[in-house]
């Protein structure tokens, strides 16, 4: 009988017992593991969580990264984890896929090591991620979770919380000047992932990636992607692009020089590490 994956629901006493069993696990892990105690600089526990998506099969970790067709790869590298297992999985079910509790793809704590991400790395576990040019990221970001807020998410009232608003004022019109000179400011460890620099999201001063695919060549990377995991041709999982709701087009009609300059200066790091130059792409 094939496994059904289903979404469930925690009381609130659970949840609260659950944390407090979090925070001393993360203790340990940052006591035994050199690795983590240097992520967790970077990223909250809950986020190093949700971005690391381990295959137990494929002996890979791909190290998601918000805005850059994340849902997308993600949905497919389940779809191809759960060929392996017994289940009727949807793999087109977003909530299913980001669920990291049941999803195909494991945490990175699902082998029981006190040192999970130095396990990994001992062990041939090899790491990939995916990039996008910052500035399209921003505004792709701002058009999808800011412009486009819908009541399911949460960066909006992060948002205005940043700008010293209620979070209840979700009919506030935020431009785009307003995103950029709210988030600008922030800690890394304090952003969320969506407009996380890059450089932090995917631990890149931290982990030795072996791969770094573009968003700018999305599908010829996403077949790429699968062949350096060790996947026949004929295997590969269908393209898909799922998320197109945070086009990123026009960057000249929403960038002054002055918001440029922001950007480059707080986002340096991605700009650099990750190849990518001043100017601004079309």
């Amino acid at each position: 009988m094939k496994n059904s994956y289903r979404v469930r629901s925690e009381n609130p006493m659970r949840t609260l017992a659950r944390s407090v069993r979090d925070f001393l696990v993360w203790e340990r892990y940052r006591w035994h593991c050199p690795l983590v105690k240097a992520a967790l600089k970077y990223k909250p526990p809950q986020d190093l969580l949700f971005s690391t998506n381990v295959s137990p099969c494929y002996r890979y970790v791909y190290l998601g990264n918000p805005k850059t067709g994340a849902s997308s790869l993600k949905s497919a590298l389940a779809d191809l984890e759960a060929r392996t297992l017994d289940t009727d999985m949807d793999k087109y079910d977003m909530e299913l896929i980001h669920n990291t509790e049941i999803s195909p793809l494991k945490r990175i704590t699902y082998f029981g090591a006190p040192n999970p991400l130095s396990y990994l790395v001992d062990h041939g576990f090899r790491f990939f991620t995916f990039v996008r040019n910052p500035y399209h990221r921003l505004l792709s970001c701002y058009r999808d979770k800011i412009l486009n807020y819908q009541a399911y998410q949460m960066q909006k009232p992060r948002l205005l919380r940043a700008m010293g608003r209620s979070e209840k004022d979700l009919a506030m019109s935020i431009t785009f000047e307003q995103f950029i000179r709210a988030i600008v400011p922030q800690s890394d460890y304090r952003m969320d992932p969506h407009w996380r620099p890059q450089t932090s999201n995917t631990l890149y001063e931290v982990l030795d990636i072996a791969f770094v695919g573009r968003f700018e060549r999305y599908s010829e990377d996403f077949a790429a992607v699968f062949e350096w995991i060790g996947v026949e041709p004929d295997r590969i999982p269908r393209y898909r692009h799922l998320n197109r709701s945070g086009a990123a087009t026009g960057c000249a009609e929403f960038y002054t020089r002055e918001l440029q300059d922001l950007v480059y200066q707080r986002y340096e790091k991605d700009f650099i590490n990750f190849s990518y130059g001043y100017d601004l792409p079309d």
